[in-house]
């Protein structure tokens, strides 16, 4: 469970340094693309622990999930998946919708929290799904809209979302257990 817990100090920590002075510090000092390197070494070295942490907590269950309950991650997850890759598209979505990748992400969290009622899971996947609502909250009272960025108005960019939302989906619906290490229930 150290590990885990560790990988969120760490993962969360450093997406917390672009909130604080310490990033115009870094970015002087290192320059923008060691900075941005920096950035996501740390970050991939904290989202490492946290999934080998993860792996390797032991099993304290936290609350039984409701009969049925597999179902919620089934039907969320393919809206989750095109938000997700929505926000890597020039698309009309991202203007409608604000931030796709943190609400794709909360939505992940949200389904998967209502399959999994044990201290490690609710840790990993409760921090993320925290994490994207604190953001998107925050991001939302932030936010300039007269500034916001025109994406492409062509619907095929937010048709392509959808495809690879779905191809992706079905992908993790064949692969959940090599890539989880976990079946998806039937």
């Amino acid at each position: 469970m150290n590990m885990l817990i560790a990988g969120i100090a760490i993962f969360y920590g450093m997406h917390l340094v672009p909130l604080t002075p310490l990033k115009n510090s870094l970015q002087n000092g290192l320059g923008k693309l060691p900075y941005m390197g920096l950035f996501s070494l740390v970050s991939a070295l904290g989202l490492g622990l946290m999934i080998y942490g993860k792996g390797a907590a032991d099993f304290v269950p936290l609350w039984e999930p409701m009969s049925g309950a597999h179902w919620v991650p089934m039907v969320l997850m393919l809206p989750a998946l095109i938000l997700i890759f929505w926000s890597y598209l020039p698309c009309s979505m991202k203007t409608r919708l604000g931030h796709p990748m943190l609400q794709g992400i909360a939505l992940f969290s949200i389904a998967h929290l209502f399959a999994n009622g044990d201290l490690a899971s609710v840790l990993l996947i409760g921090s993320f799904g925290l994490y994207s609502v604190v953001t998107i909250i925050r991001l939302s009272r932030n936010s300039d809209n007269t500034t916001a960025k025109v994406m492409s108005k062509t619907p095929g960019w937010n048709a392509l979302g959808i495809v690879m939302g779905i191809l992706a989906y079905a992908l993790v619906a064949v692969y959940h257990q090599q890539i989880t290490g976990m079946p998806i229930p039937h």
